[in-house]
């Protein structure tokens, strides 16, 4: 278990990403990319994960944000990401 000693979150991954800024976490560094907004620096921010077309799991330590599709849960019969359909599933 990872925890964050700033903000107190705990994880679980080595993949994962935890947000220095916002303290959301990411099940990948490019899912956590899709929620930062401008060029790096100090006037970079953070956009609310699903604002950005991430969709959120629940895990047993909380919630991981994720791009849509790349979890088996979030994906329909045909195979095409849920949330992209407007739907969610679980």
């Amino acid at each position: 278990m990872i925890t964050h000693g700033e903000c107190g979150k705990t994880w679980t991954g080595l993949r994962r990403a935890h947000c220095p800024a916002c303290h959301e976490t990411f099940n990948s560094d490019s899912a956590a990319e899709k929620h930062r907004k401008g060029k790096p620096g100090p006037d970079r921010t953070c956009l609310p994960p699903a604002s950005a077309g991430l969709v959120p799991t629940e895990q047993s330590w909380g919630i991981c944000w994720q791009t849509p599709g790349s979890d088996g849960r979030w994906n329909d019969r045909d195979g095409q990401a849920a949330a992209d359909l407007g739907e969610v599933t679980r």
